[in-house]
């Protein structure tokens, strides 16, 4: 955090109130972007112990009916898969790294950051929406707190540059 924030040079109430909503979207994005880099990195190393679990699920019935299996299209649909599966979960690795950063960055570029935060938080949702349907029902309360807690951060942020915009300039003494 600068040291305007700390010394309290914009230290009224409202401009505390919009730094905490500044901390609180920190947090979040910082949350966010840690979970969704440990989640992902998982599925990443584990993308093939995944897809045979898949594969496997998928062929009981059919070993069970008696069918034969084509092997050698059976190995290029593992690998395919394996291949997919990880360089969707590297996406997400990526994006979780952006998240952090924003929330590094969160006190310095206020608005940015923010804007763009809550961008890539709908974009993200919407994409793997697209990929995978039921991403959207799942943890559908806590998406919605953070798309609330981002839109908040974003109106904060405004609300805090145009402050901070504000206390920067001041009148001169003596008008010419």
């Amino acid at each position: 955090m600068s040291a305007t924030f700390e010394e309290g040079g914009l230290g009224n109430l409202a401009q505390s109130a919009r730094t905490n909503q500044l901390k609180s979207a920190r947090g979040i994005l910082l949350g966010v972007g840690i979970l969704t880099v440990l989640v992902n990195l998982g599925l990443v190393i584990f993308a093939d112990r995944i897809v045979d679990a898949e594969i496997e699920k998928e062929l009981k019935p059919v070993r069970a009916a008696g069918n034969v299996i084509d092997q050698e299209a059976l190995k290029e649909l593992r690998e395919g898969a394996i291949r997919s599966l990880r360089f969707v979960d590297g996406i997400a690795v990526l994006l979780g790294v952006v998240f952090i950063v924003c929330g590094i960055l969160v006190y310095t570029y206020p608005v940015p950051v923010t804007i763009v935060s809550l961008v890539l938080y709908l974009g993200s949702a919407a994409v793997f929406g697209v990929i995978d349907p039921s991403t959207l029902a799942k943890g559908w309360i806590v998406k919605i707190v953070i798309v609330i807690a981002l839109f908040k951060a974003v109106q904060a942020a405004l609300a805090f540059e145009s402050e901070r915009k504000r206390a920067t300039t001041v009148a001169p003494l003596f008008p010419t």
